[in-house]
């Protein structure tokens, strides 16, 4: 693929204060290399900015990107997949994809034993609370997943590992999405691992759909 030819991607960062890691800089080299140019944007989960200023925010940004390059790949690491499923339910754009790595989407019934829980996996009471992407997960599951269309699920794939230590496996699937499962434990490999396959994931397993 040539730089011309490149796919354009936004990167959405999981938890944290959204700046660019080392292990995410080296991420964007990577697929660079491979024909896809990514930016990305910066969440800072922590802010205390609301779920509905940050959507309304990035719903902006995505719309911009689409204007720019005719078609745009979202790419939801952890936290930030909800947030790029939620934009792809609001625009309903045929040339707008996305790809979710290990990420939480919707709820499920947990059992009592289980410690990872959305509102404790979003630190609520917490110096680290992130209301926004307890909101955020909350919307998906319960306003946009309903509502996406067909075609919308056509242009989605949900990476997941074999295990994860952050999020319960049943709440990253999504009915008549494909999923494509990565060979790696625990979340940051199972995020690493589908890193590294996605140039195979966009050309083999998205376009394929």
């Amino acid at each position: 693929m040539s730089k011309s030819n490149s796919l354009h991607a936004i990167y959405f960062n999981g938890l944290g204060s959204g700046a660019t890691r080392k292990r995410e800089k080296l991420a964007i080299r990577y697929l660079a290399k491979r024909g896809i140019e990514v930016d990305h944007i910066s969440i800072n989960w922590r802010s205390g900015e609301s779920f509905s200023s940050l959507l309304d925010r990035m719903i902006t940004i995505t719309q911009e990107h689409l204007k720019k390059q005719g078609s745009l790949l979202l790419v939801g690491s952890s936290a930030g997949g909800s947030l790029a499923v939620n934009i792809l339910g609001k625009l309903h754009d045929k040339n707008l994809s996305v790809v979710t790595l290990c990420s939480r989407l919707h709820e499920v019934p947990l059992p009592w034993w289980e410690y990872r829980s959305l509102k404790r996996m979003s630190h609520i009471g917490t110096p680290h609370a992130s209301q926004s992407f307890l909101d955020s997960v909350a919307y998906c599951g319960n306003i946009t997943i309903p509502n996406l269309t067909k075609q919308d699920k056509e242009r989605m794939v949900i990476v997941r590992q074999w295990a994860d230590d952050v999020v319960p496996k049943k709440t990253m699937d999504i009915l008549e999405v494909k999923t494509y499962k990565v060979p790696a434990f625990g979340h940051g490999w199972g995020i690493a691992m589908g890193v590294r396959r996605l140039p195979y994931i966009i050309n083999y397993v998205l376009h394929s759909l």
